[in-house]
């Protein structure tokens, strides 16, 4: 059985995209899914000076995890059209760990599936295209993409509506067998 680690890229505590992650991993049927939460590995802001007290423990300590793991699922707000910074700093921390050559990730090509949700009707869209248009000098390769708009709209009482829940299954179902 492959394992997945998925994770949100939002250091929100109560982000919509936990709710995202949390519903597709309930969803798998052919894989383990781990779920991890990333501001357990806050690391301080990259710098060269920084870096040169040593790596943090921390972004060790993800990179192992990631390394136990087939495939990765991140589901990522987006800000000003891109990634919020702290994703981008625990990428950059990853990729200081990184053999040259090597994925950020652990292991070549890992498998990723990259998720996005907001209240706006982009659902995040902008965002994932830059990411996944990156993933492949990060090391990943991306095998799905999947953004929800208008959150607030498919989103009510605790679930989602029964067509976002489908679109949800589909999606889980193509990454599984995309592995």
């Amino acid at each position: 059985m492959k394992k997945i680690l998925a994770f949100s890229g939002s250091n929100h505590s109560q982000s919509i995209h936990n709710v995202l992650i949390s519903t597709l991993s309930e969803k798998a049927n052919l894989a383990q899914i781990t779920t991890i939460d990333l501001t357990e590995f806050e690391l301080p802001m990259y710098g060269i000076d920084v870096e040169s007290s040593g790596v943090p423990a921390k972004a060790i300590q993800l990179k192992e995890i990631m390394n136990e793991h087939d495939a990765l699922i991140i589901a990522s707000p987006e800000h000003n059209g891109s990634m919020p910074a702290f994703l981008k700093n625990t990428i950059d921390w990853l990729s200081r760990i990184a053999e040259p050559g090597q994925s950020f990730f652990g292991g070549n090509k890992k498998p990723v599936l990259l998720l996005s949700a907001s209240p706006g009707a982009n659902g995040g869209a902008t965002n994932l295209k830059n990411m996944a248009e990156l993933m492949p000098w990060w090391g990943g390769d991306v095998k799905g993409a999947y953004s929800l708009g208008n959150y607030q709209d498919k989103f009510q009482d605790g679930e989602f509506n029964a067509e976002t829940q489908e679109e949800l299954k589909a999606l889980m179902v193509s990454f599984e067998n995309a592995l």
